[in-house]
């Protein structure tokens, strides 16, 4: 090795903070991660994606998306649109009708406290666990409970009774 090349390597050395056998694993290593990486290229096929496939892929989205688009801008809309569009928990929270009469949170079971505007399992679980504990009293102790606070409080009032 000549004298420049051993000041290059010297350098090298100090800039990174590593010695002789580490650069030496460090060059190995990479040396077998391009040789992998060169094997890979050459002896496993890859799949192509010829101009035709794309063209008909993009096709397909573009008429979902104009199908779509039409079927929410027709004037029966509300009721299709319901039916086509996936219902996330958020969705169907929003979505789902109210009790059309007051719930007594002293006797209702499960069901009955998820058909609540913003209450689902976790909080109707909740609602239960604190019943067992000790009976409601007033509507207001719903307050107490993790997960409802003013806002939600205040949509729950017409749909809930104590007795």
């Amino acid at each position: 090795m000549s004298s420049s090349d051993e000041e290059r390597q010297e350098k090298l050395q100090r800039l990174f903070g590593i010695n002789r056998r580490e650069a030496i694993a460090v060059t190995v290593l990479l040396g077998l991660l391009a040789l992998g990486a060169l094997y890979r290229w050459l002896f496993q096929p890859q799949q192509v994606i010829l101009p035709a496939q794309l063209h008909h892929w993009l096709d397909s989205i573009a008429q979902a998306q104009y199908a779509a688009i039409s079927e929410l801008s027709s004037p029966s809309a509300s009721s299709a649109a319901s039916d086509s569009l996936p219902s996330t928990p958020r969705v169907a929270e929003r979505t789902k009708s109210a009790p059309s009469t007051p719930i007594n949170l002293n006797t209702a079971t499960k069901a009955e406290l998820m058909s609540l505007p913003g209450v689902g399992e976790v909080i109707a679980e909740r609602i239960l666990e604190y019943r067992r504990q000790k009976r409601f009293e007033s509507p207001e102790e719903l307050l107490e409970i993790k997960g409802i606070g003013p806002k939600k409080y205040e949509r729950l009032r017409p749909y809930i009774r104590v007795e």
